[in-house]
């Protein structure tokens, strides 16, 4: 359908961009990207959610990169998420004198509970009494690249050798791979940036650090109403993932955490299982870390890269994820080119998107699972390009979405709100349209949009899902196959 992959339409003789990839790219806002113009570029670039990292930054910066986010996706007629990202009950370092130590290997050194300042001797760890630690326990700090050993502990500190050394800064993070650490899964300052989140209408929360579905179900008591993606960065996480599933509202590999605390061989396979059991359950999975890395401070991507970020497409993964590289790389607006591109070339790929098997997870009726399966069994059998879905809460397009039709999905909603959420929904394009009275206007209406926006021709065939009567809260429960240009009963005066 090559169409598809080349499509701009153009809405009342306005420029009206429309990403027609199917996989959606978070990008992270941070120095590099903390102004008007970049946000803009990076809008124009394909960036479909924008994402806050709260261990960073403080509520004004956070405030203006949201009115930058806002503003940009009007003026560029885009869906765009805000995405936030708590920083959860991590675990770092101290201080040092001048900012870093250097460890150096075989020596000794004393891990005490606390954030205050220490030496090459000395190195406090938040939580540390937390941790379960005993001799022989291993303790990671600066995302892995340093290995210390415990060799005796009294519960309050430890005693450990440096097995691999290196450079130790100022609030790195620490790790106790295969250590059980009695931390509460929201801390104080998630429960105050939540707040802030809600205030300034945050669109998804990812919550970092959790180890079991209990854990989500705090943070959504906090969250409200918005959706909660759970970052799976823990060993016990991934073990605990299908628990975690039945709660969240999606799951992120994230594969930084994770990759130190499984190891760096069982990570792969640990992605690929994340995303098919993420799928499978019907919500929302992303892929993380160090995706495109040498474009912090390179202009292109190294080719493994390329085909790291092509797999995690291949695998069915909803949304890929910069890091680094937009927030404080020399290139934030090339790298979402570059991996829109990558995305566009993997979904060219014969085969792709590979069909699902959804037991869903969602709390719906069975008429909403028959009619998205429906729909998406009728757009690949009769050859449709596009699907439409009309929603008030974007259940339905995602329902539709997690079937993978080969067709384009238009969600066509009320709510600005859903419209920005659906922004990180595989496949799925939303648009925001107005509430009529009768199914009939609704279907008239829509095929007007699409015949404006370019998505469709006269005497093409579509589907259309829908909760009928309109307006009414109904759940999805028809499907209409419909040829554009006929049997419509008009478009109502606007």
């Amino acid at each position: 359908m090559p169409r598809l992959a080349h499509l701009r339409g153009e809405a009342r003789g306005t420029r009206y961009p429309l990403v027609v990839r199917q996989t959606k790219i978070i990008a992270t806002l941070g120095p590099a990207s903390a102004s008007p113009g970049v946000i803009s570029g990076l809008v124009a670039a394909g960036m479909d959610v924008a994402r806050l990292n709260f261990s960073h930054g403080d509520h004004d910066s956070h405030a203006a990169a949201i009115r930058w986010v806002r503003e940009a996706a009007a003026e560029h007629s885009r869906a765009v998420g805000v995405l936030q990202d708590i920083q959860g009950p991590r675990i770092r370092v101290g201080t040092f004198p001048g900012g870093s130590v250097e460890l150096e290997r075989d020596t000794e050194v004393r891990l005490v509970d606390g954030s205050d300042e220490g030496d090459a001797g000395l190195i406090h760890v938040q939580h540390l009494a937390s941790a379960h630690l005993r001799a022989g326990s291993r303790v990671l700090l600066a995302d892995g690249l340093i290995t210390l050993e415990v060799t005796d502990t009294d519960g309050e500190s430890a005693a450990a050798r440096v097995v691999e050394g290196g450079t130790l800064s100022d609030r790195k993070g620490a790790a106790f791979p295969g250590i059980r650490v009695d931390l509460p899964a929201i801390t104080p300052k998630d429960v105050a940036d939540l707040a802030f989140g809600a205030e300034h209408g945050v669109d998804m929360v990812a919550a970092s650090f959790v180890t079991t579905g209990e854990d989500i179900a705090l943070v959504k008591e906090q969250a409200g109403d918005v959706p909660v993606i759970a970052k799976i960065e823990r060993a016990e996480a991934y073990g605990n993932l299908e628990a975690i599933l039945r709660v969240a509202d999606g799951a992120m590999v994230a594969r930084g955490d994770l990759g130190i605390e499984l190891g760096l061989g069982p990570l792969p396979r640990a992605q690929k299982e994340i995303i098919a059991a993420t799928n499978l359950s019907g919500r929302i999975s992303i892929t993380a870390t160090e995706m495109l890395e040498s474009m912090t401070s390179a202009p292109r991507p190294t080719r493994a890269e390329v085909t790291d970020v092509a797999n995690a497409v291949l695998d069915g993964t909803d949304a890929v994820m910069l890091s680094a590289e937009t927030a404080i790389g020399k290139y934030p607006v090339r790298v979402v080119e570059v991996m829109g591109t990558i995305c566009l070339e993997a979904e060219a790929s014969p085969g792709y998107p590979a069909p699902m098997h959804v037991d869903s997870a969602e709390d719906v009726t069975s008429f909403a699972n028959a009619i998205a399966i429906a729909v998406s069994r009728a757009a690949g059998g009769l050859g449709l390009e596009t699907v439409v879905a009309f929603t008030e809460s974007g259940t339905t397009a995602r329902l539709v979405s997690k079937h993978r039709p080969k067709a384009r999905i238009v969600a066509f909603t009320t709510s600005e709100v859903t419209r920005n959420r659906l922004a990180l929904v595989w496949g799925v394009l939303p648009l925001m349209f107005p509430r009529l009275d009768s199914t009939d206007e609704m279907i008239a209406l829509a095929e007007q949009r699409l015949l404006e926006l370019g998505l469709v021709g006269d005497g093409e065939a579509i589907a259309m899902a829908a909760g009928i009567p309109p307006n009414q809260q109904a759940t999805t429960n028809l499907l209409k196959l419909h040829v554009i240009g006929e049997g419509t009963a008009g478009v109502p005066t606007q």
